[in-house]
């Protein structure tokens, strides 16, 4: 049975001023990168064995990986489909900004996001589509062996939707800017309920 590992990437500068963050991202600020330092010590301390490491392209992807990845002493494969949500043309306006602009829109993306689409980005539920497969095109490639994957808040918390079954109606409820890494077993069921979702 795979068992996968996921570090969140830190904060980054467009973070620490309540900006939408862009698919490509902006970079770590100081405190994201002793973050993500303090939260590679303590994952190579607690674990002996992965097998293969995956991130995104963005920029904070990059950064934590880099820094994970010489603390573990792994190679970082690219896996393109783990980036954050892509926000279109609300990238790098603050949550004010958004509020002020479209208000009733602002309100539906914090009590039911579901039915959003940020203009020129894509749905919850498209980037949990996409999250799925390439998780599981990664479980199929390395069977019955621990993975490590680098996500962005919104990714980790779609994820974790997903993996417990939960409605993306729920992802604020699962997303935290505090996490820094965790683990799941995953099993067959996932498999299977991640080919479910794709199709529904």
């Amino acid at each position: 049975m795979p068992k996968v590992f996921v570090i969140q990437t830190g904060q980054t500068t467009w973070e620490a001023q309540d900006r939408i963050e862009s698919e490509a991202g902006a970079p770590l600020t100081d405190g994201g990168r002793r973050t993500v330092q303090s939260a590679a010590a303590e994952l190579a301390s607690q674990v002996q064995d992965i097998h293969a490491f995956y991130a995104g392209d963005s920029e904070p992807e990059r950064q934590t990986a880099a820094m994970v990845a010489k603390v573990l002493g792994l190679k970082v494969r690219k896996a393109a489909g783990l980036h954050e949500l892509d926000y279109g043309l609300w990238q790098g306006l603050t949550m004010a900004e958004l509020k002020r602009r479209r208000p009733k829109m602002y309100r539906q993306w914090l009590d039911a996001p579901a039915g959003i689409r940020p203009p020129g980005g894509e749905t919850l539920k498209e980037a949990q589509q996409r999250l799925g497969k390439t998780l599981k095109d990664v479980l199929k490639r390395h069977k019955d062996e621990t993975v490590l994957l680098v996500l962005r808040p919104v990714a980790m918390a779609l994820l974790r939707c997903l993996i417990t079954r939960k409605t993306v109606e729920r992802v604020w409820q699962h997303m935290d800017q505090q996490f820094t890494w965790g683990s799941y077993e995953m099993d067959s069921a996932f498999l299977e309920a991640s080919e479910t979702s794709r199709q529904s």
